[in-house]
């Protein structure tokens, strides 16, 4: 025979706290150093491998952060002129950046030597970047192209024109390395196909676009120009996807976070705001002193930094950042041995999983659901009554014994003495919006009993009048909260706040 069920208790919610996980876990990274660069910070790179530096670039200097000292590890300040978009490789070995005397140079982390100078662009190269095989470097520059350099030889293996203006950003896409993004001044985001060399598709943005990145599937295409984000599906030739308009100034950057779940921009409005890109809504924002021009994260989320115009790099720590996944070989079990046949030995079941041949454990049943599993529904009630129970408890039990339709034969034929605590109860707890609908139900069943034998006892005609009064001025209340209501909304209708 199966168990009773214990009585399902109608817990209310509790009101949630305004903070959500996405915005406890960016307060979480408190201030760590804020260091001063001699110009403007413009660009901020980071490596995914250990030691994870990464670069900030400013003035004539690229100079390269360790996190755990969070100062300068190194300074490649081999620039005549200013230097444009110091990006360090993914093994932070190398770091590569343009300048304003349309070269590119390639240096050595440890020993800060020029590995490479890369001349071709005729005017100031703007955008750097490593392609995903580490072996070749994607340049941009005000000539309005795009080039593509090898980087054992040093030759220029491809230069593609399509852009009308300045080229300010350019994206690689981790899954299609042969896929580059660019865009530019002329308003609009091309993709290009590197093998062609060739545009494949033109994204029109509808003001300058100051940066862009692309999610590492290559579907989902971000750009930002003016205060406007752009969110672009690549799959289904472009469409555009949502607008976000969360800034009140020019966007300068976006970034991904290392779990490329959450994008971050910055913008010269001083704040660094972050999405959630499942439903690209603001979960947070932080407010620095000056205009922000770049902002990243380290990997693992350790660190979060913001390089402002007035030349501060802000720095902030995460106490407990996420682990950064290894890739482990996987071991083969040869068939016949010890290890093939003990498969599963430690695998526990799922909550899913349907368990046989294991005695489950009886659970207690408290006193009032044992007392509705005998049927004793006055017992179950005059004991909720009696205890020192939650209301919750005690309107489940009610609800429980309306669903039995027991509640006339559990509240008629009683005394004086068995009356008063449900009287009670109710003159306490019947103008609680959480348990009114139930309460003045029972309150209803109980003017229908015991209005014949009113004024036979004191004190039950004293907890009627309680009672009576408790609800009169319950009506009055929400009497005047409908008319305040009606007020307010012709109010807003009026200002066109609806």
């Amino acid at each position: 025979m199966a168990d009773l069920k214990k009585l399902i208790v109608q817990e209310n919610k509790k009101v949630l706290s305004k903070s959500n996980p996405e915005e406890r876990f960016w307060k979480k990274f408190k201030f760590a150093a804020a260091i001063k660069e001699f110009a403007a910070v413009t660009h901020l790179s980071f490596s995914h491998e250990a030691p994870f530096y990464y670069t900030v670039t400013s003035g004539t200097k690229v100079n390269v952060y360790s996190v755990k000292t969070n100062a300068v590890q190194q300074s490649i300040s081999r620039f005549k002129k200013t230097a444009f978009s110091g990006c360090i490789r993914r093994d932070g070995k190398l770091v590569v950046a343009g300048s304003e005397d349309n070269c590119v140079q390639v240096f050595e982390v440890g020993t800060r030597s020029i590995l490479r100078q890369l001349t071709g662009h005729v005017r100031p190269c703007h955008v750097t970047k490593f392609d995903q095989d580490n072996t070749h470097i994607l340049s941009a520059a005000d000539d309005k192209t795009l080039r593509c350099w090898d980087l054992p030889t040093g030759e220029e293996v491809l230069c593609m024109k399509g852009h009308d203006d300045y080229i300010r950003s350019a994206a690689t896409v981790s899954m299609c390395p042969d896929i580059w993004f660019s865009g530019t001044y002329d308003h609009t985001v091309k993709m290009w196909d590197k093998r062609s060399g060739e545009c494949t598709l033109t994204l029109d943005h509808g003001s300058p676009v100051e940066s862009i990145v692309v999610l590492p599937s290559g579907g989902i295409a971000i750009s930002c120009g003016s205060n406007k984000i752009k969110v672009w599906d690549v799959h289904r030739s472009g469409t555009q996807l949502t607008t976000l308009s969360n800034h009140q100034k020019t966007i300068t950057c976006l970034a991904l976070d290392f779990s490329n779940t959450r994008l971050l921009s910055s913008s010269l409005d001083h704040q660094v705001k972050m999405y959630d890109l499942s439903t690209y809504k603001v979960t947070h924002s932080i407010k620095y002193s000056a205009p922000v021009l770049a902002v990243g994260t380290t990997a693992n989320n350790s660190h979060l930094i913001a390089g402002c115009n007035d030349g501060i790099v802000h720095i902030r720590e995460h106490p407990s950042p996420a682990p950064i996944p290894t890739k482990r070989p996987l071991s083969a079990v040869q068939p016949g041995t010890g290890a093939y046949f003990a498969r599963g030995k430690n695998l526990l079941p799922a909550k899913t999983d349907a368990v046989s041949g294991k005695a489950t454990k009886r659970k207690k049943l408290s006193q009032y659901d044992l007392h509705l599993k005998r049927f004793q529904y006055r017992e179950a009630f005059d004991h909720v009554m009696s205890s020192r129970h939650s209301p919750d408890i005690v309107v489940s039990v009610v609800l429980e014994l309306f669903r039995r339709d027991a509640v006339k034969r559990v509240l008629s034929g009683r005394d004086e003495e068995t009356l008063q605590p449900v009287l009670t109860f109710l003159v306490n707890h019947v103008t609680n919006p959480r348990h009114c609908s139930v309460l003045c139900d029972l309150a209803h069943i109980l003017a229908d009993l015991y209005s014949p034998v009113l004024g036979m006892s004191p004190a039950i005609d004293k907890l009627f009048e309680k009672l009576n009064k408790r609800l009169k001025f319950e009506l009055k209340v929400q009497e005047r909260y409908m008319k305040l209501q009606g007020a307010m909304q012709c109010f807003f209708t009026a200002t066109g706040l609806s």
